[in-house]
Parts: C-alpha cells; structure tokens; sequence
C-alpha cells in the first residue's frame, strides 16, 4: 500500500499539512452535516466517550492528524488549537496571490462569513450550470439541477451548524435556489407592482408537481431558519431568509389567486407562534412583513377578501399580540409591533372596513384613554415598584401618543 508523504515538525503536521488533510475531509465526505470546534483531547474516548478502536478518523495511518481532526458520522471536529495556523497559512497563501479555489472554500468553514470562499462556490455551480445547458432531455437537466441544489444547500447547512448567523451563508442559500429553481420560479406571472389591479384566475391551469416542489423546498428552508434560530435566538440572518422564501414560494407564486394566497399567510404566522420569543425584533417583524405584504395584494381584490384579511389575520394577530403583552410585562418589541401594526391598518384601511373591525376600535379607545395619562407621574414612577411596572406605564404612553399622532 502506497503510504501518503506528510511534513511533519517535531512530531506534529505542518501548517501546510493540516490544511491539506482538512481540504481533503471536506471535499471526501459531501455529507458533512455538523461541524463543531473543540478544545484539545488526548484520546478520542475524551471527545467522544467511547474506545478509539470503535472511532472511524478516516484514512489517516500514520496518526499524525489524530489530535487535530476526527470525523465520525459526518460529523467533523476541529481541535481550536489548529485554527490559527490553518487560517495563518491560508491568509499567507492568498496574499502570494495564490488562485487555490479550495483553500478560499475553507474560509467558509473556518469563518463562516468569507465572501471569497462562497463566490468560488458559485462560480462552480455556474460552471456546472453551464454543462446542464448542453442537455437536451429537460428531465435530466432538471435532476441535474437538483444534484447541485441539493449538495449546496447540504454544504450551507454544515456550515450553519458552526455559523448559525452567517448573512453570507443564507446569501448563498437565495443564490442557489433562484439559480436552480428559475424554471418553477418564473412559471407563473410575477406581477410588478402592488397597485395594479390584479385579476382572479382560475386553478385548473395549476402544474401541481411543480408546486409539490416548491413547497417541499419551503418546508425544507423554514427548517433551516428554525434550526439557526435554536442554535443563536434574535437570529435576523435567519428571519430575513424566511420572508424570502415565503415571497418566492407563496406571495409570487399565487399572486392571483386570493384564497390560496390567505390561507397560506395564515399558515405561516400560526407556524411562527409556537417559535416567536417576546423579546425577538426580527421575528415580529418578519410578521409585520407578512400582514403586509399579503394586505397589499389582497386589497386589489373585492371586497370579500379585504373582509376576510381583517377578521382571520389582522384581529388574530392583535388579540395574539395582547396575550404576550400580558404574558410579559414591559417588553418594547412587543408594544413596538402593536403600534406599528396598528398605525399600518390606520393607513391602509379604508372608513368602512375600520368601522366593521371591533378589535381595531377598541386599540384606538384603549390608546386615546391613556394618552390623556400624566406624563410626569409616568416618567417618575417610585423605584418601590416593580421594573416591568415602570417599563409598562411608559411603553403605554408612548404607544398611545404615537397613535393618537396619526
């Protein structure tokens, strides 16, 4: 057996070495799904609890790379220790003007954010885009198509294991599904603004295969961003890449067709609820951008439907924004989205359809009572009470008089 030549110093692998045999591992195992930084071990039975004849470390013979990697079901462990002469000789190596795609690549592992190493992976997929152009049966460039989509999207996950943050990461992630899905993307008409008035059409012209599909990748994204967001809370990286994949899936997708168009607005926000902390911003805005995006285009149809929006989706989310206010007393984001939800419906709705909402006149009554509160007294509330007692009193006042502002 031929043996592999490493450059070892004083018994441990060169800088050039490690990162060598950590290209090697990620570009050997597609399925990497976890990636974890970990202190120093002295046995593998220290990492992982178990004997290290049962440990599969890859084809590393030698041992030389035994207290610096270990791969195990997919997994990949970096020992901390080596970050900093891998990022060292990757940086040294680009700075000689090195054109080493693989080593930029790395940089995504490593950092997460490097928008190098995430460009060079977009130009491969371009690359092999290219060759998909050249078949001509449109069933296997579209399974071609899918063999990219699937492997980036497993890489970005990797990657989002270590980096659940990573704004270049879920950028890659759009990128990849607006490059591999045009065809379902663009089959439908896109209209190009909210203030035209859009016509309702019929659903027998519907490709429902292509719609299965969609809404498998919706399924598969909104995973994603709820897996970021239970590894890093206050996740906006990951909010923002719902509401993209809700517009590309939902709102574009059935620009014409109302019911289906509410329904699945309705989805989403009671799918949102059982995940939304009171204290997340880009969770309730990611809500305030639904309501508002799926307002604008139903309020080109008739009246039924703008009806429909007001009791099922404007009154639920109001009597659920009520329930956190009382659940958790003081907390700005929540009084934040009150107000800027209701001031929204203020300007959006017309005389007829506020005088019909009970919930929304009683939000106006509730903000004109306590706008006639005594400012003083608020602001100088007795430290004897309690803090959210305080917060409370002063988010009120300011919720009221920036209502009664409008």
């Amino acid at each position: 057996m031929t043996r592999r030549r490493r450059d070892v110093n004083d018994g441990r692998p060169t800088d050039a070495a490690l990162v060598e045999e950590l290209k090697r591992i990620a570009s050997s195992d597609p399925e990497l799904n976890e990636l974890a930084f970990v202190p120093p071990w002295k046995s593998l039975k220290d990492l992982l609890g178990e004997d290290d004849a049962t440990v599969v470390t890859g084809d590393d013979d030698d041992g030389i790379f035994y207290h610096s990697f270990c791969v195990r079901e997919h997994k990949l462990a970096i020992n901390v220790n080596v970050l900093v002469p891998i990022l060292s000789f990757i940086y040294a190596q680009m700075r000689r003007g090195s054109d080493d795609g693989d080593l930029k690549v790395l940089l995504c592992v490593l950092t997460g954010d490097s928008l190098s190493g995430w460009n060079v992976r977009k130009r491969r997929v371009c690359q092999e885009l290219e060759d998909v152009v050249m078949c001509e049966n449109e069933e296997e460039k579209q399974k071609m198509k899918d063999r990219v989509l699937e492997r980036e999207l497993t890489f970005v996950a990797f990657i989002q294991t270590k980096f659940p943050k990573s704004t270049a990461a879920f950028a890659h992630r759009r990128w990849v599904i607006l490059k591999c899905c045009s065809r379902f993307v663009g089959r439908r008409r896109i209209h190009p603004t909210a203030k035209t008035t859009l016509v309702e059409e019929d659903d027998g012209g519907d490709d429902d295969d292509d719609d299965a599909k969609m809404l498998k990748l919706c399924e598969r994204e909104s995973l994603a961003c709820e897996q970021t967001c239970r590894r890093k809370p206050s996740n906006y990286a990951a909010w923002a890449h719902k509401l993209f994949v809700f517009e590309l899936v939902h709102l574009k997708q059935n620009v014409n067709k109302s019911h289906l168009l509410l329904e699945r607005a309705k989805n989403v926000l009671r799918e949102s609820k059982t995940t939304i902390s009171a204290s997340d911003p880009s969770a309730w805005h990611f809500r305030r951008a639904v309501i508002r995006l799926v307002g604008d285009r139903l309020f080109h149809f008739n009246d039924e439907y703008k009806k429909r929006f007001s009791e099922e989706i404007i009154e639920e989310e109001f009597r659920f924004v009520r329930e956190k206010i009382v659940a958790f007393r003081g907390r700005e984001t929540l009084w934040h989205h009150r107000k800027t939800l209701l001031v929204h419906v203020l300007q959006c709705f017309d005389g007829q359809l506020l005088a019909q909402n009970e919930i929304i006149k009683e939000e106006i009554e509730f903000a004109k009572e306590n706008n006639s509160a005594d400012e003083v007294k608020v602001r100088d509330v007795p430290w004897a009470t309690k803090y959210e007692d305080g917060d409370e009193a002063r988010l009120r006042l300011s919720f009221s008089k920036y209502v009664c502002r409008i």
